[in-house]
């Protein structure tokens, strides 16, 4: 494994600081009018400053690396100068390794549907569901793995991130 690889590990959850507030750690705050008030950029710019190793802040360098998204985009998406897409924001979760609960928060502060919510869901959704699921307790479970794992069931990928690519860097 390459030095660039290993220096941008997120740790595991069971790695870091156990949170001592569930509102706090999920929503910032445990008034009720601030998390009526927060926001997906505001949610997105807290979960990266503490995702890192020691509970630092994560830099957009290394989530760019890691989530296969560009640093510009990252930028777009914290100061609410884009909405964010499905896509980008299955990969930052996965690649900030988020526990489910910070998950679904930025899912609904984003306003897109967690997978496989709807009764049907695709073979895509489920794939993704499951490394949503995982991806704050498996070590093994990242961006590109997601990807290749998408690309073998002939799915449509996330991005362009995939184990090829991240072998090469």
């Amino acid at each position: 494994m390459s030095r660039k690889k290993l220096s941008s590990r997120i740790p595991l959850f069971r790695e870091r600081k156990e949170p001592k507030n569930r509102d706090k750690f999920i929503y910032g705050s445990d008034n009720d009018d601030d998390k009526r008030n927060d926001t997906f950029e505001l949610a997105f710019a807290r979960y990266l400053s503490d995702s890192g190793r020691g509970n630092k802040k994560v830099s957009d360098r290394t989530l760019s690396i890691l989530s296969g998204i560009s640093k510009s985009e990252i930028h777009y998406y914290l100061h609410g100068e884009r909405k964010i897409t499905y896509e980008s924001l299955c990969a930052i979760c996965i690649a900030l390794r988020l526990p489910l609960s910070r998950q679904e928060h930025l899912f609904h502060k984003a306003h897109i549907m967690y997978p496989c919510d709807e009764p049907y869901p695709s073979k895509r959704d489920e794939i993704i569901k499951y490394y949503l699921e995982h991806c704050f307790d498996l070590e093994r479970v990242m961006v590109y793995s997601c990807n290749d794992e998408l690309i073998r069931n002939n799915c449509d990928p996330l991005n362009e991130l995939t184990s090829d690519k991240e072998d090469s860097k």
